[in-house]
């Protein structure tokens, strides 16, 4: 599964402006630093809240931006902790740092281009 579906952000620009995206992108990437740091930090706080948190809010905001690795993970996790199934917070945070991380960095170079 592709990082960034380009078509979905060519489709956005259409429906917004090309002049608009840059905003809301600069937006999405400050989200995803957020996610980010907050993930990253070594205090004690409620990582498997957060991470149902985050997913829920990234479901339509990944989907929006075209990050389909992303806007996957984010569904799945979402949908695990609606289920109440066992949530193995070690393992998913690793894995959406990974995510957040790639997709910031496919996004950085866009926004860097344009």
């Amino acid at each position: 599964m592709e990082v960034l579906n380009q078509s979905k952000i060519d489709r956005l620009a259409n429906e917004i402006g090309q002049e608009n995206v840059p905003v809301l992108l600069e937006i999405f990437l400050g989200e995803l630093a957020q996610y980010i740091e907050t993930l990253s930090q070594e205090e004690s706080f409620d990582v498997a809240r957060y991470l149902k948190e985050i997913s829920h809010a990234l479901k339509s905001s990944a989907a929006s931006f075209g990050a389909e690795s992303l806007c996957a993970y984010a569904i799945e996790i979402d949908a695990a902790a609606k289920s109440g199934g066992e949530f193995d917070t070690d393992s998913i945070r690793s894995k959406m740092l990974t995510l957040l991380g790639e997709t910031k960095q496919r996004y950085q170079q866009i926004y860097q281009s344009q």
